[in-house]
């Protein structure tokens, strides 16, 4: 009997025991499905990378921007359809342009002009996409626009001097009465620039200076407070002799904090989790959780805290932690936050760049340049080395890295922390990050999973309705472009509507509709074409926060580049002779440049005739078909091959429309019959024809051509304003050198690029890209130009 009763007793105990653990690996269950719920949908980040960043109002704003799939820590080569917004500094939004993505990247340009006020301006990237999330995806970018006519104004000026920002951050978001806390603190002007100060005083109540505070260049730093009350402390700064003071956050009676160290011990992150005993009397033996996760890659534990073991220190292997951002969260027992820190799992190593002169001419300069990394797809800006057209917080690291996981849209400087690797970085990083909050608020994760109610737009969507009262059973619809390369066809609805889904059409491209019908002859349609997902807006737009300035600063007068003539009257001039505008576009560096002229154009009426003569290759039309084929076999089977073309930029899949353009129509050619293209069809050579603007290949048999509005916005090759002289203040703070924006890497990681040789003086370049597998880089390089 007594036996039984122990016996009961036992399986009594471990059926508590094992209820017990059953509830707790339960919840932690429920944590770990919350987040990965939360962070289940794709998400894209972007990074536009700028030719600089102050502009005339004679120049445009040229960028490469670049898409990263944060999941997978790579471009997200799916992307296609990206907005960009140009918002004044009232957040207006003066224009919007839709963007092709191609394989994680793309470019574009906005045109400004003299109704352009001086000032701030902003730049927001956005994907229709965006909008399923409640945490802001998009990228926003602060510009400067200086209109010469009427002066620099706000768009130079210095912050109000009366004003700076102390921001006090406990770390773990709390301070907790009766331990010792952890404190960030950042300084910085009322716009949210760094000051030149150095330090900062904590005083008591009475007066006393406690501590003095050591602050990093970027106005970070941290201390420790001892427990006890803080009313009346305060923290004092000292600029130019004016003092600026702060009161620390009052001292909580429960709660959290957190300390986390991943910078002492090399591969460890030691985190400690403090409470006092208020609290625990408050929670008694309610378990709690730490969670720590980086996006849906998540781990839970429970903590041990009672009232005779305040404190709880974790050391994790950081082979366990996700490479980059983590967030560790605090939950009780309702998982209810109670404490949150971000940390960042340090690199091991970052890429890096060599540049090297090249060939010269009287009027170019050669570099060659080689990342220790292969296939890179970057964007190299050059500029006066003294410029202040720089913006130094604006990079792919920190766009990539750092602010996505961020609560505010505050610039991010990731080259000042991953530029040169060491443990005094590292730190500095730590630092950054005590001072910041997570985006994803823990209340959204429990209990606001997103939905996928808006599209993935891969493409336009065109939609047309055949005219007139022909039968348009079983018919077909095709829409054809020749300076576009679109043939498609789709069919006809019930309502003789006809849909184009995932259309890759550049804005106002000529099109021809025509029906087809088996039986019947070909029947060209005049219709009004409409875009049905060109127009998607963003639900979080971009509101500027108010700047305070100097009124001093504002009247201050600059050197303004002396800039030859404005950019929108340069791009109408002719160019005579045979200067080529295009020669710096992307792949036609190695090409040969033919400029046509009106002797040429009379020479060589038929533009096939041209081809053959000085490209180099055969032409061969039969039975109302056209081939071009290269001179030398190349392939394993010995098939002829034929040389990729392309007009205005746009590869041409249907080569017979080269029989409708007229050589008068032709504004420059490059050729290579030799030139190798990777591709797994039998590509040899390369044909690159630009038209003169307004010009389009003639109609076959008058067929109605119908102009395409408001889809994809054509990229332009770069070109830069003209200036009647180099050598003064105007150019060396505002000018630019050159901008290319695709530039890709071979399997070496090697590169090259020309510029004008327009000064003797150094020059600084940005290197910004990514490779295939998400590798980045971000480097600012000074070259000779002797």
């Amino acid at each position: 009997m007594k036996n039984s009763v122990y016996a009961l007793l036992a399986l009594s105990c471990m059926l508590i025991f094992n209820h017990k653990v059953s509830a707790q690996q339960s919840r932690n269950d429920e944590i770990i499905k919350a987040v990965t719920d939360y962070f289940l949908l794709e998400r894209e980040n972007i990074h536009a990378h700028f030719d600089k960043n102050v502009f005339m109002t004679n120049e445009k704003i040229w960028f490469k921007g670049y898409v990263f799939h944060r999941k997978k820590n790579a471009p997200f080569f799916t992307t296609v359809n990206i907005y960009a917004s140009l918002i004044d500094s009232d957040g207006k939004i003066i224009e919007t342009k839709l963007l092709y993505g191609n394989i994680g990247s793309f470019a574009g340009s906005f045109n400004l002009g003299s109704s352009f006020k001086s000032g701030k301006y902003y730049i927001q990237f956005y994907t229709n996409w965006m909008n399923n999330f409640i945490e802001d995806e998009s990228s926003v970018y602060e510009i400067a626009v200086v209109n010469p006519e009427t002066g620099s104004g706000n768009a130079l000026a210095k912050a109000d001097p009366s004003k700076i920002n102390i921001e006090l951050n406990p770390e773990g978001g709390k301070l907790l009465s009766g331990i010792n806390n952890n404190i960030g603190i950042h300084v910085t002007d009322c716009n949210g620039n760094a000051l030149p100060v150095t330090s900062a005083d904590i005083i008591d109540s009475s007066g006393k200076t406690i501590k003095t505070v050591q602050l990093n260049k970027l106005g970070y730093g941290k201390f420790e407070l001892l427990s006890g009350e803080t009313s009346g402390y305060k923290a004092i700064v000292t600029v130019d002799d004016k003092k600026y003071e702060q009161s620390l956050p009052q001292s909580q009676l429960k709660g959290i904090a957190l300390e986390v160290n991943n910078y002492a011990v090399a591969d460890k992150t030691i985190i400690k989790v403090k409470t006092n005993k208020t609290t625990i009397d408050l929670y008694g033996t309610k378990p709690l959780y730490m969670l720590i996760h980086q996006d849906d890659k998540a781990t839970s534990i429970e903590l041990t805290l009672n009232d005779k073991n305040l404190e709880q220190t974790i050391v994790n292997p950081n082979t366990d932690i996700a490479n980059g951002m983590n967030t560790i969260r605090i939950l009780d027992s309702d998982l209810i936050q109670l404490a949150e820190r971000i940390f960042f799992k340090y690199p091991e190593a970052m890429l890096n760049t060599e540049l090297n002169t090249g060939t010269t001419s009287a009027d170019k300069l050669q570099y060659k340049g080689k990342i220790n990394y292969p296939n890179m797809n970057i964007s190299i800006s050059v500029l006066p080395e003294n410029t202040i057209s720089f913006d130094d917080t604006n990079d792919i690291y920190g766009s990539f890295m750092l602010l996505p996981y961020l609560e505010t849209q505050k610039k991010a400087s990731g080259r000042h922390y991953f530029t040169t690797l060491s443990k005094g970085k590292m730190y500095e990083l730590d630092l950054y990050l005590m001072s910041q909050r997570s985006k994803y608020k823990w209340n959204d994760i429990l209990q606001n999973p997103p939905k996928s109610n808006y599209t993935f737009d891969m493409g336009v969507t065109l939609k047309g309705t055949v005219p007139g009262t022909t039968d348009t059973k079983f018919g077909k619809v095709r829409l054809y472009s020749l300076t576009s390369g679109i043939d498609e066809t789709t069919e006809v609805n019930d309502k003789r509507e006809f849909y184009f889904n995932n259309l890759i059409i550049p804005d106002s491209s000529y099109v021809n509709f025509t029906l087809l019908k088996k039986g019947s002859q070909p029947k060209e349609l005049t219709l009004a074409p409409q875009i049905l997902n060109v127009n998607r807006k963003f639900n979080k737009p971009f509101k500027p926060q108010p700047q305070y300035y100097d009124s001093l600063s504002q009247e201050t007068t600059i050197t303004n580049p002396n800039i030859f003539k404005e950019f929108t009257e340069l791009e109408e001039v002719k160019i005579e002779g045979s200067a080529l505008k295009y020669a710096n576009s992307f792949g036609n560096g190695d090409l040969h440049g033919y400029k046509i002229t009106d002797e040429k154009a009379n020479m060589y009426f038929n533009l096939l005739n041209f081809i053959k003569t000085y490209g180099g290759f055969w032409i061969d039309e039969h039975d109302g078909q056209l081939k071009i084929y290269t001179r030398t076999v190349n392939s394993i089977n010995g098939a002829q091959a034929g040389p990729i073309i392309y007009m205005d930029g746009v590869q041409l899949v249907d080569y017979s429309m080269l029989t409708l353009i007229q050589m008068g129509d032709v504004d420059e050619i490059y050729m290579s019959s030799t030139a190798i293209v990777p591709s797994v069809r039998n590509y040899q050579g390369v044909i690159k024809i630009y038209l003169k603007k307004g010009a389009r290949p003639n109609k076959k048999g008058g067929a109605p051509e119908i102009i395409v509005k408001n889809s994809f916005e054509k990229v332009m090759p770069f070109q830069n304003v003209t200036y009647n002289t180099v050598d003064d203040k105007g150019f060396e703070n505002f000018g630019i050198v050159d901008w290319e924006p695709t530039i890709m890497t071979n399997e070496n990681g090697e590169f090259q690029f020309t510029i004008p040789k327009m000064s003797s003086k150094p020059l600084k370049v940005l290197i910004e890209g990514f490779s295939a597998d998400g590798k980045l880089i971000s480097e600012v390089k000074t070259i000779n130009t002797k």
